[in-house]
C-alpha cells in the first residue's frame, strides 16, 4: 500500500519527492480505505510547487481486490450502478453547488490512490470535547445544524433547476434499505450478540414492528442525505467547517442527517439539549425555506422514529464490525446507542410495544 502511494507521488511530482516524503498511516477506522498524511519535502535543491503551497497532503488508498464502487454500509438492489468512484462523483457535486469539501488534487485509479487536501486534525468532536460550557457545546452544534440546513437548501434549489448530476440521486433509502438496516440489528445485535434464542417467541412481533417503522419512514419527505453526518466527519480548517464523509450519499428522509448529528455515537447530548437543537433546526429551516420544517410536529415525530431506526442499525453495526472485521473498538458504543433508542421510544409512547419487546430481549435496553 505504501509502495502504491509512493509510485503515485513519483508520477505527480517526481521520484525525489516520492522518496523523501514522510508518510504517516492514519488507518481507516471502520472503513477498508486507509488514509495517510503525506509530508512533502521542502529542502530539495530545486523548489517544488505543491497544491495550495502546503507541505502536507492527505492520501486515500483504496483496498486491492475488493469492490470500491459500493457502500460499506449496504444499499438497495434498485440503486444505480456507479461508473465513477462515488467519493469523487459526490465531492464534485457538492463543490459545484458551493458546499465546503476537501479538494481532490489527483486521482490515480490504476493504483487506487487519491491525493486530497489536508484539513488538519480538528474534528467537530474535538471542538465539542474542548468546549468549556454547555452553552459553548450548543453553539457548536448550531453551527453544524446551519451547515446541514445550507446543504439541504442548496440541494433543493439545484433539484428544481438541475445543472449538475450525482450518483447519489440514483440511490435511495427505500423500504428495502431501511428494513435491511433494522434487520442488521436483529441479525448482529441480537442473534449473533446474544444468540438466536434471545428473540425466541418475540421474532414475529419484532418483524411486524420493523415493517410498521419502515413504512412510516418511507412516507417522510426526502432530500440528499450524507448518511453519516456526525462529529468525526466534520473538520475545521481556517475557521470553516468542512464535510469529509459523503461517498455514501443518497436520497433519504430529510431528518436522517440531523439524527446522525444529534444522536452521534461518540458524543452524548442530554434530552434537553437535543430538544433545543431540534427546535433550532426547525426554526432555521423555516427561515431558509425548507418546506418540511413548516410542520414542526411532523419533524419532531420523524426525528424520534428515525432515531429508533438509525441507532438500532448502529448497534448492530458495531457488533458486525467486531465479529466480521475483527475491530472491537466500537463495542463501547453499543449500550449508548441502545440508550438513545430507549429515549426515543419514551417520546413515542413505547411505539407499539417495541420498548417492552426490547426490554425482554436486549439486556442493554434495561427496563421499559
Amino acid at each position: 500500500m505504501e509502495q502504491r502511494l509512493r509510485q503515485t507521488l513519483a508520477d505527480v511530482f517526481d521520484p525525489q519527492v516520492a522518496e523523501r516524503a514522510r508518510l504517516d498511516n492514519l488507518g481507516g477506522h471502520a472503513s477498508l480505505r486507509i488514509y495517510w498524511r503525506v509530508h512533502l519535502p521542502e529542502d530539495l535543491p530545486e523548489a517544488r510547487v505543491y497544491p495550495r503551497g502546503e507541505l502536507t497532503l492527505m492520501a486515500m488508498v483504496l483496498p486491492e481486490g475488493v469492490g470500491v464502487m459500493g457502500s460499506d454500509e449496504g444499499g438497495s438492489s434498485a440503486d444505480a450502478v456507479p461508473t465513477e468512484l462515488p467519493f469523487v462523483n459526490v465531492q464534485r457535486y457538492l463543490a459545484n453547488i458551493g458546499l465546503p469539501v476537501p479538494a481532490i488534487d489527483h486521482i490515480d485509479m490504476a493504483r487506487g490512490v487519491l491525493l486530497l487536501e489536508d484539513l488538519g486534525d480538528e474534528m467537530f468532536e474535538h471542538a465539542v470535547l474542548a468546549a468549556t460550557s454547555p452553552a459553548a457545546v450548543e453553539a457548536l452544534y448550531r453551527q453544524a445544524i446551519e451547515l446541514l440546513v445550507d446543504l439541504q437548501v442548496r440541494v433543493e434549489a439545484e433539484r428544481k433547476s438541475p445543472r449538475y448530476q450525482t450518483v447519489a440521486f440514483g440511490r435511495a433509502f427505500d423500504a428495502e434499505l431501511l428494513r435491511w438496516e433494522l434487520d442488521h440489528y436483529r441479525e448482529w445485535g441480537l442473534d449473533n450478540h446474544y444468540g438466536p434464542e434471545a428473540l425466541g417467541e418475540h421474532r414475529d412481533e419484532l418483524n411486524a414492528i420493523f415493517d410498521r417503522l419502515t413504512a412510516e419512514l418511507t412516507e417522510l419527505p426526502t432530500t440528499l442525505v450524507l448518511r453519516d453526518y456526525q462529529s468525526r466527519n466534520i473538520m475545521r480548517k481556517q475557521d470553516t467547517w468542512i464535510l469529509i464523509d459523503f461517498q455514501d450519499a443518497l436520497i433519504g428522509p430529510v431528518i436522517y442527517d440531523l439524527v446522525a448529528l444529534l444522536r452521534d455515537s461518540y458524543i452524548a447530548l442530554n434530552a434537553e439539549q437535543v430538544d433545543r437543537l431540534l427546535d433550532h433546526y426547525i426554526e432555521v429551516g423555516q427561515q431558509r425555506g425548507l418546506t418540511w420544517c413548516e410542520d414542526a410536529a411532523l419533524m419532531r415525530r420523524a426525528f424520534y422514529l428515525q432515531t429508533v431506526q438509525r441507532k438500532l442499525k448502529d448497534a448492530g453495526r458495531f457488533i458486525f464490525i467486531d465479529k466480521v472485521k475483527h475491530n472491537p473498538s466500537f463495542l463501547d458504543y453499543y449500550e449508548p446507542s441502545i440508550g438513545y433508542v430507549r429515549q426515543a421510544l419514551r417520546a413515542l409512547n413505547g411505539y407499539h410495544g417495541l420498548d417492552a419487546l426490547l426490554a425482554a430481549v436486549d439486556p442493554a435496553f434495561g427496563e421499559a
